[in-house]
């Protein structure tokens, strides 16, 4: 019992991020990311798929990248 409702709502809060990951795509914000995110975490048939396709496409990459810049300029800012 413990297990489907663990399942229940791990797969309801993926759901939740992917419609916040929409909703921001139009606004400014890591929509993308936070669509992948949301597809991370719940399951379903062909997940791995749609997954791989989706890091393939540009504005993924875009935003890695950004995140990446912005976590390295902060990391050597706090070291020196």
């Amino acid at each position: 019992m413990k297990k489907v409702v663990k399942n229940v709502a791990k797969n309801t809060g993926g759901v939740c991020l992917i419609i916040i990951g929409f909703m921001l795509i139009f606004t400014p914000g890591p929509g993308l990311l936070t669509i992948l995110a949301g597809l991370y975490i719940t399951s379903f048939p062909g997940k791995p798929a749609l997954v791989a396709k989706l890091k393939k496409t540009k504005f993924y990459h875009r935003y890695v990248i950004n995140i990446e810049s912005k976590i390295k300029s902060k990391f050597k800012r706090k070291n020196k």
